[in-house]
């Protein structure tokens, strides 16, 4: 197993100073935002000659390499939500939205085909998440599971022709948010081009036991994100479905760094290493109580001596 980052903790930085960052804290392997407006991977320029050179000789100047590509935001669209909660994403109505995203997704492969990465990250978005409670629609999430299909699937047919992974975070706001519909997006996208990622923090946010979710799982899980969750002491007055934001101090639930948090990461990491999973553990920086610096110092402290060689 091997450290990695997720760049968006530098994200207002430019490339070529997150990576000489990321150099100096020993990282090798990258995850590399690549949503519209990132300053860490332009795919609209990516695939001409000009960008690709300079973008290369930059991973090689500070010895990195990217392990994976990360969409969340644009791939976000392809099943929504749309509207007003994503104009900020893209601007127009829900069908441009939707192109935009399915055009962006498709992109993201031909980078990753050309650039030699394996794994685009991201998340297969829902339409209306509220229809995980079966009321007023009994049939609602089944009918968005066949929009899923309808939308997805001939993405997954191109990524499989690019030879490359794309990998769904479960969590919230997702179509795939638990271990129960996880297993129900796996089996509906019978494809070696689908896969999943693995971000422990998103699952003991709805009470699933992160070890149980690799057993489910196996093989089907293609990348890692090292991210921990808490329950604070005001899960008693906000319970696990907190509003408001993700930095709020009185939060029931909020995202830690690993080890300050309630996961079992010895246990996760065994569950990892006993299905086959040797890849990256790619720490992603989401903790309001440190600052990121310090952040990413504890994370490498607590996670190197748990890793398997």
């Amino acid at each position: 197993m091997e450290l990695g980052l997720f760049t968006r903790a530098f994200q207002e930085l430019s490339k070529e100073d997150a990576f000489a960052k990321i150099n100096e804290y020993g990282f090798k392997s990258i995850e590399v935002v690549a949503n519209q407006g990132s300053k860490h991977m332009d795919l609209d320029s990516a695939l001409t000659s000009d960008y690709y050179n300079k973008y290369t000789k930059l991973i090689e100047k500070f010895d990195l390499n990217i392990s994976s590509l990360t969409l969340h935001r644009d791939a976000q669209l392809v099943l929504g939500p749309h509207g007003d909660s994503t104009q900020h994403f893209f601007k127009g109505i829900e069908e441009e939205q939707v192109a935009f995203g399915v055009k962006r997704a498709k992109l993201a492969a031909d980078v990753a085909q050309e650039y030699n990465i394996p794994i685009v990250v991201g998340y297969l978005g829902c339409k209306d998440f509220s229809q995980y409670y079966p009321w007023p629609s009994k049939d609602g999430w089944d009918r968005q599971l066949q929009l899923a299909y309808d939308r997805w699937m001939p993405i997954f047919e191109y990524y499989e022709k690019a030879g490359v992974v794309f990998a769904h975070e479960v969590g919230p706001q997702q179509i795939a948010y638990d271990l129960e519909t996880a297993i129900r997006v796996t089996n509906l996208f019978k494809t070696n081009s689908f896969g999943i990622c693995l971000d422990p923090s998103n699952l003991i946010l709805v009470g699933i036991e992160p070890a149980q979710f690799i057993d489910y799982l196996g093989k089907k899980i293609v990348h890692v994100h090292a991210k921990d969750a808490e329950f604070t002491h005001y899960k008693a007055i906000s319970g696990l479905l907190p509003h408001g934001d993700l930095s709020r101090p009185t939060r029931g639930v909020r995202f830690r760094i690993p080890g300050w948090g309630d996961i079992n990461w010895k246990k996760t990491l065994t569950a990892l290493k006993l299905n086959g999973y040797n890849g990256v553990l790619s720490i992603e920086y989401e903790d309001p109580t440190f600052s990121v610096d310090e952040g990413l110092a504890k994370s490498i402290e607590f996670l190197n001596p748990l890793l398997y060689k």
